[in-house]
């Protein structure tokens, strides 16, 4: 059986156009996460760079998370 051209074209079409919204989603989220920081007073520079390592540690965790999820699915 052959599938129509113009259909995967269609499909391939949906499917970036669904990646393009849920990455602008991530990002939407990790910069509110960076603006909350940014909009907060310091009283020195390693309080800074405690919630800077926090949110660090975070991403990190969401991508460790993810990448498992990637190998477990395969």
């Amino acid at each position: 059986m052959e599938i129509n051209e113009k259909i995967v074209r269609e499909m391939k079409k949906k499917f970036e156009l669904e990646m393009n919204k849920r990455e602008i989603e991530i990002v939407e989220h990790w910069k509110n996460e960076l603006e909350v920081i940014y909009k907060k007073r310091y009283e020195n520079l390693g309080s800074l760079q405690i919630d800077i390592r926090g949110l660090m540690e975070r991403m990190s965790n969401r991508a460790s998370i993810l990448s498992r999820m990637i190998k477990e699915a395969m």
